[in-house]
């Protein structure tokens, strides 16, 4: 058998030759898992690289790297694993986190140049390129993982690679069996999505909100057209799951923006989509979620159209949105400020523990409004908070109930386009008594 030094040449010359004859082959390997023309050219380099060695041991050496394609070796086993959330990576280290919390992982890589030739495969998979003009990147596996990768320099102690990795798809109703929030509630949700709220999910890394949020899209109408503008792309939602036919699958257009190649051209910019997306009549434009400048701005600015979007970000508190994205726009003044207000509704996630080494257990604890004081700057209101009553089995004891606070969007325009008079006073029934 080929030793896993050669192999690795060998992975990285497929993918070299890949980037040179058809850079859109790779682009088709990740995003639709499409791995006949990786195969092809696979075949290929094995046969040019071994054509003295017999047809069994190229075939034995095939089998291998169709396996592992991108060489993952000592971490392939924790990317399999469908319980792990996260895995950070140095050359000697592993971490990884699971609901039973973060870990040591006992394998590691054989050396510093074996996960940086691995980091490096990733990258020229995704359309992108690792070197010391560009020694930091965002990738995606096929699968729709998450890699943000740094190289020498500026990471001083070694290739630095975390891998974030999405878990599948689920409904509503399956969070709401999750205890995610109280199943009374479902008929609530899928009212908001359909009025075309403005929709965020924010809260702190694990706490669920991208998961959540992709359960809200997919109760978005089947004659509805979603375009997602995603650096790296990662939205899973439309694509067809062979494993879960009946999987609601709303109308999507997925772009993401492509760096300029090394002779400085083919850039397409996050600008430019954004340009071309707000011509094609979209229901709903949705841009990534909002951890920089560009996708803040790009997100509000959809919102402030009037198009409909929803997205997440990072935050304490809800009522921290409006001042996050303000900071990510570049600053807390008034204008930045003011353009928040496109926000109507803040779902806020937590992940709860009881103690060290328990499970984690992730609760919608707030459901908010905000609106547009007569300052034009935005107000958080609250409408839904998680009363917690303590532990039992290590499981939170609490319940999400109502503030009695009724919501100004509920006479919003929109609610008599996209509802019906019943559907309007459903809605309204839920914000109720507290």
């Amino acid at each position: 058998m080929l030793s896993e030094a050669l192999l690795n040449q060998i992975r990285t010359e497929i993918f070299i030759r890949l980037s040179h004859q058809n850079p859109l082959a790779l682009q088709d390997l990740s995003i639709s898992n499409n791995w006949e023309a990786f195969r092809r050219t696979a075949e290929t380099v094995l046969t040019d690289r071994l054509f003295s060695e017999e047809k069994n041991l190229i075939n034995k050496a095939l089998d291998e790297i169709m396996l592992d394609p991108y060489g993952w070796g000592p971490v392939r086993e924790l990317l399999n694993n469908k319980s792990v959330n996260n895995i950070w990576i140095k050359h000697n280290e592993i971490m990884y986190e699971s609901e039973q919390g973060r870990q040591r992982w006992e394998n590691v890589f054989q050396s510093e140049e074996h996960l940086r030739k691995t980091a490096e495969r990733i990258a020229l998979a995704s359309g992108r390129r690792l070197d010391e003009a560009n020694p930091a990147e965002d990738c995606r596996l096929y699968d729709g993982s998450r890699v943000s990768i740094v190289v020498p320099q500026p990471s001083t102690r070694g290739t630095a690679v975390i891998v974030r990795k999405f878990p599948r798809l689920f409904t509503l109703e399956e969070l709401a069996e999750k205890s995610l929030f109280p199943a009374r509630l479902l008929p609530m949700l899928k009212l908001m999505v359909k009025s075309r709220l403005n929709i965020f999910a924010a809260g702190a890394m694990g706490s669920g909100k991208n998961t959540f949020l992709n359960a809200l899209l997919l109760c978005v109408g089947k004659d509805e057209i979603l375009i997602f503008i995603e650096n790296p792309a990662e939205s899973r939602v439309g694509l067809p799951d062979p494993e879960r036919p009946d999987l609601p699958a709303p109308f999507v257009y997925v772009y993401e923006p492509r760096p300029a190649n090394p002779e400085g051209k083919g850039e397409v910019s996050e600008e430019k989509l954004f340009e071309k997306a707000l011509r094609q009549q979209p229901d709903r434009l949705m841009v990534s979620e909002c951890r920089n400048k560009t996708t803040a701005k790009y997100t509000l600015m959809a919102m402030n159209l009037g198009h409909s979007s929803m997205s997440s970000t990072h935050a304490d508190g809800p009522k921290e949105v409006p001042t996050r994205l303000a900071e990510l726009l570049g600053g807390d003044s008034r204008d930045s400020l003011a353009k928040t207000t496109a926000v109507e509704v803040v779902f806020f996630l937590a992940p709860l523990k009881e103690d060290e080494g328990l499970p984690i257990h992730r609760r919608l604890m707030d459901i908010c409004e905000i609106r547009k004081r007569d300052d034009g700057l935005p107000e958080v209101v609250s409408l839904f908070s998680y009363h917690m009553q303590g532990w039992e089995k290590g499981m939170p004891v609490g319940e999400l109930l109502p503030t009695g606070i009724k919501p100004s969007f509920l006479q919003k325009r929109k609610l008599s386009i996209y509802l019906s008079k019943e559907e309007r006073e459903l809605l309204e029934s839920f914000f109720g008594e507290s």
